[in-house]
């Protein structure tokens, strides 16, 4: 349609008053029509009750992420992170749906393509794979942890050659970070390729002598992949960097509960008490891991001493509740979740970590109750519907 003043609908000498007519007319639509949108999401936000949740996975994951593109349709990261769940349960259609969303909700993101590319990747669809990384690529060429995450997503794939090309690339842009190297050490020792691991840890090493946790780290890789004469050779060299370190002997310890050496492990574990012997984290971590392993009076034993010394902290309090959760204690993980939640009654986050924990443990009527409460305290919070609806897509 052509413009009021072509085809001239107004007599001129009123041609001022029509325009601050038609002026205010257009401000006054657009302000409606903000405010009605605006108003549709907050109302269906506010809406989520129970009974929203206890319908069929697909159909509240889906919702949820409609929701969370309608508060923040300009942030491709979220969407993508939908989009990665729906592939890694196989449900490609969907995937690659959201996909090409958070491609054009952030053209100018290096990161969408490179993990479009590498899903590709560890799919084997190596065409389409190389297609999103060059992208990437074309956005932003000096960017050192594009080559990084690409060269480990290619080692992982089992193409060493294209892996070392881009670790090159890494080298070349930042020569003296020396994370860059253990990380590209890890990727080769997860690959199995053990030699070129220890090259690579020992160039890191040399750039920072003295930093424990590069050590302790490696040295907890090297015990996950099965190396435990490297392992405990690295976690001396830790321990010599930084002596009264308590998270050196703690993070060891958990790595050796992780692979059932448990004796060792309270040994490990007893040293750090001797350092730190009233922090509460530290004796929740072990807590957790003990969990895992289905160890419930171990798992009482370390949560009764933590929460001795923070009562009231609400964290400490979630932490405890979901410990008890993972060993198939309801009771006691409804006394002490009830308890964080007195404690904070208006932190949203508390509610929904711990129904994605009753979720994943099956009890689909108390996570939704307390997705509703999470939701209702925050419906705006975009982060919550991409949290839930995660958890929904592994339940597909």
């Amino acid at each position: 349609m052509g413009s009021f003043d072509r085809f001239d609908l107004f007599p001129k000498l009123k041609d001022r008053k029509r325009k601050d007519f038609m002026k205010k007319t257009f401000i006054s639509t657009v302000i409606f029509l903000v405010t009605l949108s605006f108003s549709a999401v907050y109302s269906e936000a506010q809406s989520l009750d129970a009974s929203f949740f206890l319908r069929s996975p697909a159909e509240v994951a889906q919702d949820l992420f409609q929701k969370m593109i309608s508060l923040k349709p300009d942030d491709g990261d979220y969407i993508l992170k939908a989009g990665l769940s729906y592939w890694e349960k196989g449900q490609r259609a969907k995937a690659e749906d959201f996909f090409a969303k958070a491609l054009k909700a952030s053209p100018k993101s290096y990161e969408i393509p490179l993990r479009i590319g590498t899903a590709y990747l560890q799919k084997g669809e190596n065409q389409k794979a190389d297609e999103m990384i060059q992208q990437a690529i074309k956005i932003k060429p000096k960017e050192e942890n594009l080559y990084l995450e690409g060269g480990l997503a290619y080692l992982q794939a089992r193409q060493e050659a294209k892996a070392e090309e881009m670790f090159a690339k890494v080298y070349q842009l930042d020569p003296k970070d020396e994370e860059n190297f253990l990380d590209i050490g890890y990727g080769y020792l997860k690959a199995g390729r053990v030699d070129k691991a220890g090259e690579s840890f020992e160039k890191g090493f040399k750039l920072k002598p003295d930093r424990y946790r590069s050590f302790i780290h490696t040295a907890v890789a090297y015990l996950e992949a099965g190396q435990e004469k490297k392992a405990w050779e690295t976690y001396e060299r830790a321990v010599a960097a930084k002596p009264k370190e308590e998270n050196t002997p703690l993070w060891m310890a958990m790595a050796c509960v992780r692979k059932g050496q448990t004796a060792k492990a309270e040994e490990l574990f007893a040293k750090v008490v001797q350092l730190d012997p009233k922090d509460e984290d530290n004796y929740l971590d072990m807590a957790e891991v003990y969990a895992e392993r289905g160890e419930a009076p171990k798992v009482e034993e370390l949560i009764g001493k933590a929460v001795s010394y923070a009562p009231k902290k609400k964290n400490v309090l979630l932490r405890s509740g979901l410990a008890f959760l993972k060993t198939g204690q309801l009771a006691k993980a409804e006394e002490y979740l009830g308890r964080s939640f007195q404690e904070a009654p208006d932190d949203e986050d508390l509610y929904v970590d711990a129904g994605l924990a009753f979720l994943e443990k099956g009890n689909t009527q108390r996570a939704a109750e307390l997705f509703a409460k999470g939701i209702s305290l925050k419906p705006k919070k975009e982060k919550l519907y991409l949290k839930i609806g995660q958890a929904y897509v592994k339940k597909i």
